[in-house]
């Protein structure tokens, strides 16, 4: 389906002739095409990937219908912006006194701040947005593009009868361009922040040898319980045949966590793989041929990004699991010889023990209905609550030198510390 074409003032890129913007809305990436999503993402960054979407479209997500926008001015792409639209929870990440209040008016009114909602951006845990507008745009014609986008999915969620759109998730680093942009229309909070550990520059030092005494021991006692519970760890590049022993050991951490924006299926384990090649692997964690634990990696020429944990959490206190998971994935980082790994979402009072730092995220929200628009404005900072920081530990034998190792390598991170020397 093409909507009506809508103008804009702004001068064109010299590439791309003055005219209307067209804007065409498809239901699958397969529509969309490789070449032109890789005219607006770069083929670089895997976390943006056409494969890594295609195999999330794939999987059928339960409750997540996909739509993409394409626009075009004249015979160029200017912008692919993928969308989808699911049942959420307004209180997601709100705190547990919200919560209660929900659950209590939720035993009469079951759908009781439950939306279905139009996003802008895919259902998995990147840490990053989907505004595919193309970068070789000048910036007064990416900023008419992206407010013109703003407007056409709006009127894309009204035709959906949609009321809450809102965009996931923008970086400190995006924000400033964005909100500038699109604040007259969206209001912007906070989402769930991201963590990230410095190991160290390879070849200089490694995360064990920066770490303190204190930390270097329980690291080294944690470590030697993983023998102790007769565990071993696998490295595996096709873990398709594992998909279905993967699967319940992600939804048993899916469960327990407090931010649960998607739901994947035995299908996205099962095809990536195949979609990724080499893109892909899975670190895998059995006991005798049982498996009890996995981290999925991404990875492209700068990052290895694990994007996600499963646990059996019966092993989790026998084998010290979840901290030998962190210490397996820092071991893993630096085989590829990188200096900072991204932690996600979750634990982070755990993730601030071992040295971990917090960079926050932010969403773009707006609601089709006037009246309820002005309350998220109201009330969004109760809705999306910041995240609360944990309070800094002295991990590493020079703490200046780590906040200057992740400054080098463009992390912006906040921490709360309380000048003590554990």
């Amino acid at each position: 389906m093409t909507a009506s074409a809508t103008a804009i003032g702004s001068a064109p890129a010299p590439h791309a002739p003055p005219g209307p913007l067209e804007f065409r809305w498809v239901s699958s990436i397969q529509d969309i095409g490789r070449e032109a999503w890789n005219t607006c993402f770069p083929t670089s960054d895997v976390m943006q990937a056409y494969e890594l979407h295609q195999a999330t479209e794939a999987a059928s997500l339960e409750d997540v219908q996909f739509h993409y926008l394409q626009v075009r001015s004249a015979s160029e792409v200017l912008a692919v912006v993928p969308c989808f639209r699911f049942r959420m929870s307004l209180t997601v990440i709100a705190p547990d006194n919200v919560n209660k209040v929900v659950s209590q008016v939720r035993r009469v009114l079951p759908d009781f701040l439950f939306l279905n909602a139009f996003v802008i951006g895919t259902p998995i845990a990147i840490c990053k947005d989907l505004l595919g507008v193309r970068p070789d745009l000048p910036k007064p014609r990416r900023d008419a593009v992206l407010r013109a986008i703003s407007d056409e999915v709006v009127a894309r969620a009204r035709h959906l009868k949609l009321g809450l759109v809102f965009m996931k998730e923008l970086t400190t680093r995006l924000l400033p361009e964005v909100r500038d942009v699109l604040s007259p229309r969206f209001s912007f909070v906070e989402s769930a922040a991201t963590t990230y550990l410095y190991l160290g520059e390879p070849g200089k030092s490694t995360y064990r040898e920066r770490l303190r005494k204190k930390y270097r021991s329980l690291m080294n006692n944690r470590m030697a319980r993983v023998q102790e519970a007769g565990l071993r760890w696998e490295q595996v590049a096709d873990f398709s045949r594992y998909a279905a022993q993967m699967h319940p050991l992600y939804l048993q951490v899916l469960n327990r966590s407090k931010i649960r924006f998607e739901t994947l299926s035995v299908d996205f384990f099962a095809r990536l793989p195949a979609l990724m090649g080499e893109r892909v692997f899975a670190l895998l964690c059995f006991k005798g041929e049982e498996l009890v634990s996995f981290e999925l990696f991404l990875k492209d020429d700068e990052w290895v990004h694990p994007i996600y944990l499963g646990l059996d959490y019966r092993m989790r206190d026998e084998g010290a699991l979840y901290f030998n998971s962190i210490y397996k994935i820092v071991e893993v980082l630096e085989a590829h010889g990188k200096a900072v790994v991204q932690l996600g979402q979750t634990s982070y009072a755990v993730k601030a023990s071992i040295g971990a730092v917090v960079d926050r995220l932010y969403l773009a929200v707006h609601h089709t209905n006037p009246v309820l628009d002005a309350l998220l404005k109201r009330f969004g900072a109760e809705l999306f609550p910041p995240t609360p920081l944990p309070r800094s530990q002295r991990v590493f034998r020079d703490m200046k030198e780590n906040d200057d190792g992740l400054a080098r390598h463009g992390i912006h991170f906040e921490r709360l510390d309380d000048g003590s020397e554990e």
